[in-house]
């Protein structure tokens, strides 16, 4: 049965849908185009389709195909946006190029190449004639890139009742980038400081707020970091602070703000980390007045176990097509898993071709995953349905 289905996966198939995605100007906020290019696809493909809008001209995609009986319900996801073109490209970012073994352009790796895998291993499932238990599905989400709008829209349709989501993200299994069984969560924080005009040459009338905001960025370092067994501890960055005069003139400032990136581990929260924050400035002491407060975009940190479902199809497949064990993770940084299962509650895989030079100019995938890559995604969507 396995075989007759990879029989029908197609690598000059994936590599046409990569080169058109690459030549569709989908950074964020610019979406729609890209959204209905996959929907005529999966709807050439066999699936029944739909477009949720999100924000204006900004859907989600969202494609089903339907087993003969009730059972599981498994669903691969990508991001449509890309970042935007950063400084330096050696090419059109939006004309693809093949050097090397390499495909050149604007999410290539992160993610367009993972989402062409994705729809080759519908395509062969599909012309293949396989009959399934439950449900095969495709989302198309947007704004990854900036606050997870698309993912949290997700959220608040049925998809919510997925038994798990494999991510196309760009998450080869090795050595380069290992497989996440967890990923950290973060909060910006947004720091206001209040106080009081003077004149600069009497300093003593005012309350300096840019040196009180000093005096809380010098002690950040104070803030109460938890110690997880896998993740170690978070950290924390300062990004932003603005405060004191516009047009040059001798006060003492009245008001200052900042900005702090705080990654967080299981078992913290958004609420307990502001709460660690409002310790801190209360233990300074300040005559400041300090309001700690939080802006987008906020993620929760989760963790998975290797004894998941999702995993546990995983982890014998790729070793079967790899030919090597995968390597696991827990990792720093931000994907939609965290709102998928940080807020949803759904087990999530990541797995994709190897990345080259994400959010980098240059960004290329190395053409060679993209077979293996498919292969796998077909034989985890057969095993995880099979019932």
């Amino acid at each position: 049965m396995i075989d007759e289905i990879l029989d029908k996966l197609d690598c000059s198939y994936t590599r046409r849908v990569l080169e058109e995605m690459i030549k569709i100007n989908s950074v964020v906020g610019r979406e729609g185009e890209l959204a209905l290019y996959l929907k005529e696809e999966l709807e050439a493909i066999g699936l029944e389709c739909e477009l949720h809008d999100v924000e204006p001209d900004r859907p989600n995609i969202y494609g089903r195909m339907m087993g003969e009986s009730p059972g599981r319900r498994l669903n691969f996801n990508g991001h449509t946006d890309t970042v935007p073109i950063v400084e330096g490209w050696d090419m059109d970012p939006f004309t693809p190029i093949v050097q090397e073994g390499k495909m050149y352009g604007l999410g290539s790796c992160d993610m367009k190449g993972g989402i062409a895998c994705t729809l080759n291993m519908l395509r062969a499932v599909s012309n293949s004639g396989h009959t399934m238990q439950g449900e095969l599905s495709f989302s198309g989400v947007i704004d990854e890139e900036a606050y997870g709008k698309g993912a949290k829209a997700m959220l608040e349709t049925d998809f919510a009742g997925v038994d798990a989501i494999v991510l196309a993200e760009p998450y080869p299994g090795d050595e380069t980038k290992p497989i996440p069984l967890g990923i950290t969560g973060k909060i910006l924080y947004d720091i206001k400081v209040k106080g009081k005009a003077a004149h600069g040459f009497r300093p003593q009338l005012g309350i300096n707020a840019v040196e009180d905001a000093g005096k809380i960025l010098a002690n950040l370092d104070k803030l109460e970091f938890m110690d997880h067994p896998d993740f170690g501890t978070g950290n924390y960055s300062t990004l932003k602070i603005e405060g004191g005069y516009e047009i040059y003139s001798v006060i003492v400032p009245a008001s200052c703000r900042f900005e702090v990136n705080r990654l967080i581990v299981p078992g913290e929260t958004v609420q307990s980390a502001i709460d660690d924050m409002r310790r801190l400035v209360e233990s300074l002491e300040l005559d400041s007045e300090v309001e700690v407060g939080i802006k987008p975009p906020r993620y929760e940190a989760y963790v998975m176990s290797k004894d998941e479902e999702i995993i546990g199809v995983f982890d014998p497949i790729y070793r079967e097509v790899m030919g090597k064990a995968p390597c696991y993770e827990y990792a720093y940084g931000i994907t939609d898993a965290n709102i998928f299962a940080g807020e949803g509650g759904i087990p999530c895989l990541h797995l994709g071709p190897q990345r080259g030079g994400a959010h980098q100019k240059n960004e290329y995938v190395h053409l060679d995953w993209l077979p293996p890559v498919s292969e796998m995604f077909t034989r985890i969507a057969v095993e995880f349905l099979k019932g």
